[in-house]
């Protein structure tokens, strides 16, 4: 019986550590704001400028604009997203920075296509990859 009880308080305390979690430290979750080497699109920003245009939707109003009202017709513009590249290039937390107010479609489009771009080269600083923003810009043309 002795060893039967010592058998599964051996097997109690093996199978806790086992269930241990490991947390990150403050410094591995940390964004860096100016890392010695700032993060990329693969293939350079000839490739995301190709993206962009191959991937962004076009945005038109009503081809009568007669028909819809003057305060309802959609305003194309600059608008910023702002995300942050992960140490392995994913791209996380997709926000506009500013806004179309006058195109909402613009908006939600602008989220689309960042949140689906491929993986970035991140960002490193003394020889590490680093969690970084990125402000993209975007512009629509509302004919």
């Amino acid at each position: 019986m002795r060893k039967n009880t010592l058998l599964f308080f051996l097997f109690l305390v093996l199978s806790s550590g086992s269930f241990a979690q490991v947390s990150e430290s403050p410094k591995d979750t940390a964004i860096v704001t100016t890392p010695e080497i700032d993060a990329e699109y693969n293939g350079g920003f000839e490739a995301l400028v190709n993206y962009l245009s191959n991937n962004l939707s076009f945005i038109g109003n009503p081809k009568n604009k007669r028909s819809v009202a003057k305060e309802e017709l959609l305003e194309g513009g600059r608008l910023i997203v702002r995300f942050i590249i992960e140490k392995d290039g994913s791209i996380t937390h997709v926000k506009l920075e500013t806004k179309l107010p006058k195109c909402e479609p613009c908006n939600q489009e602008a989220i689309r296509v960042v949140k689906n771009m491929p993986k970035w080269k991140p960002a490193s600083s003394d020889g590490k990859a680093v969690r970084t923003y990125v402000r993209l810009p975007i512009n629509f043309d509302v004919d």
